[in-house]
């Protein structure tokens, strides 16, 4: 993903963008007391062990801050504005910086639950988003 705003793909977050290709939100997790962190870390931030493993978060969400981007910043905003940027409340206990998608502007507000969905962009970068969720 040359040019973009999103993180080189590596060994240390590809399993994060190889979840996202398949439809799945994954965080890492650590191996010795459970704890879910994001971004990704080389140790537990909790407990301190290096033991760091994927799994597949839950997909759900807790809205806890938005804004409105009206600007093009970046050339993937072309064509999608205005974006909803979002710090979502996931229940692993991670805070994650995203967008939310397929929602009236006004209908968004802090404490709505959300569900993840996934944003493909021309390049073939995928990114996981949140919607709201068909539970409410």
């Amino acid at each position: 993903m040359s040019d973009a705003w999103l993180p080189e793909v590596d060994e240390l977050n590809a399993p994060f963008f190889e979840g996202a290709r398949e439809g799945r939100l994954r965080l890492q997790r650590c191996g010795e007391c459970g704890s879910w962190t994001f971004p990704r870390k080389h140790k537990c931030q909790h407990c301190g062990s290096d033991r760091m493993e994927w799994a597949d978060a839950s997909g759900k969400g807790t809205l806890f801050s938005h804004a409105l981007l009206r600007r093009v910043y970046h050339p993937r905003h072309e064509g999608r504005l205005p974006i909803r940027l979002a710090q979502v409340d996931l229940p692993e206990g991670v805070r994650m910086s995203t967008n939310i998608v397929n929602t009236n502007q006004k209908a968004i507000k802090v404490g709505m639950q959300l569900e993840v969905a996934f944003e493909e962009f021309d390049d073939g970068g995928v990114i996981p988003v949140f919607q709201p969720s068909g539970d409410d």
